[in-house]
């Protein structure tokens, strides 16, 4: 939603849509101004709503967008009153912007003189139509908690006997140790249970354990050496919860630029 309170609120908002769109095409910005005073070439000092310069193709363009909070159609004076500005100030473009439309006579006048009638509004479920708005998504979420651990270095592999140095123990924390499964690279311990031990839906918030007997999987040292494991215990509990994801496309606009006369979206505002 736009959730403005005020017509200053509302050409700020107008501001913003012009500045993404030019930030969209391929044009390089000048200046993006809200509520400045532009001379004419009569001297006259003209109040804009928002003001923009910007470059294409190596030529300089300044729009003039006034900017109309109200409540019911625009009438012929705002046109006119635009038609002054454009005329006093040279080289440039006029639209009008506001949030309901124009009366058939500013319609007739503005496109005589080629200038642009926009609506910045509030998004409407009509604007998607031919794309999802909403998505519901249900699922469960599992996860497995490890309780408890037991460890049995193999004592005969020549490389653990290299890295225990003579050593009969080793003292790691298994809660942040690296595991290295053959010659995968090292990961860590609970990524590591997770890949071997099983999820079992059927034993949800039931205390289970499991011995493993990894092939080739070693504990990595702070050292960067490697002692292989015989047997690891593990003490574990599974649980599992049911999420509910939904997402609505109208929560994400604020607000939309629309072509009156063409009915085209030019511009989305996200929040």
């Amino acid at each position: 939603m736009l959730d403005v309170q005020n017509s200053t609120e509302y050409e700020k908002i107008a501001q913003k849509v012009y500045q993404a769109i030019l930030a969209t095409n391929d044009v390089y910005t000048i200046e993006v101004l809200h509520n400045v005073q532009i001379t004419g070439r009569s001297g006259v000092a003209h109040q804009i709503d928002v003001y923009w310069r910007y470059l294409k193709d190596g030529t300089e363009h300044q729009i003039l967008v006034e900017c109309k909070y109200y409540s019911s159609t625009i009438d012929l004076i705002h046109a006119r009153n635009l038609l002054g500005l454009l005329t006093d100030i040279p080289n440039s473009q006029g639209v009008l912007l506001t949030t309901v439309g124009f009366q058939k006579g500013v319609v007739n006048l503005c496109n005589f003189y080629g200038i642009s009638l926009k609506l910045l509004r509030d998004p409407q479920g009509s604007d998607w139509d031919g794309f999802i708005q909403k998505v519901e998504i249900e699922g469960s979420l599992h996860k497995t908690n490890y309780l408890d651990f037991s460890l049995k270095i193999d004592g005969k592999d020549e490389e653990s006997i290299r890295s225990l140095d003579g050593d009969s123990q080793v003292s790691v924390n298994l809660q942040e140790v690296q595991i290295q499964d053959g010659t995968h690279f090292p990961v860590d311990m609970v990524t590591w249970l997770d890949r071997n031990v099983p999820f079992d839906e059927s034993q949800i918030d039931t205390p289970l354990n499991i011995t493993l007997t990894p092939p080739t999987a070693y504990i990595v040292l702070s050292s960067e050496k490697r002692v292989k494991i015989l047997s690891l215990n593990v003490q574990y509990m599974h649980s599992s919860k049911i999420i509910n994801l939904g997402f609505d496309a109208m929560d994400l606009v604020r607000g939309v630029l629309e072509d009156f006369n063409t009915k085209e979206i030019d511009h989305t505002l996200h929040h």
